[in-house]
């Protein structure tokens, strides 16, 4: 009868050790992921601002998207613009439709003379809080997100 008790003891424990660990495994997880999300989007932020740069120099004018995607700077099969230790987003796949690569808008304008641009790369599964990089010529990088939004 102990013993029969010890065991039940036993596997009740670890079953509620197992559930509480499993329940801060799965809490971590996301947070994580939204790291990565955003470090993701940052260091794509600077390839881009790395190939404007490139692009200033050669030709006197900032480029465009398409201008950028038709030179080879950003492909199906990655952009040079990114070191290999971000190969998430040296290899990544960019293109020309709503989103450059998946899950990221880009809105790239330039000024009427070429001589500035802003950039702004929208994260296109986040409705809620529209979390977003911001970036210009002199190659600063800032996150925003919507002012109402409380995470």
């Amino acid at each position: 009868m102990l013993r029969c008790k010890i065991l039940s003891f036993i596997l009740l424990f670890g079953l509620c050790f197992t559930s509480a660990w499993a329940q801060k495994k799965n809490t971590i997880a996301p947070a994580n992921r939204e790291q990565e999300r955003r470090s993701f989007a940052m260091n794509v932020a600077r390839a881009i601002n790395a190939a404007e740069a490139n692009y200033k120099k050669t030709h006197q004018t900032y480029a465009t998207w398409d201008i950028l995607l038709g030179a080879g700077d950003f492909s199906e099969s990655g952009t040079k613009w990114s070191s290999e230790s971000f190969p998430t987003v040296a290899h990544a796949m960019y293109g020309r439709g709503p989103e450059i690569v998946a899950g990221w808008k880009l809105r790239l304008t330039l000024s009427a003379n070429g001589n500035a641009y802003d950039l702004l790369l929208e994260d296109a599964n986040d409705p809620k809080c529209g979390y977003a990089i911001v970036s210009d010529e002199r190659g600063q990088i800032r996150e925003s997100k919507f002012l109402d939004c409380a995470s």
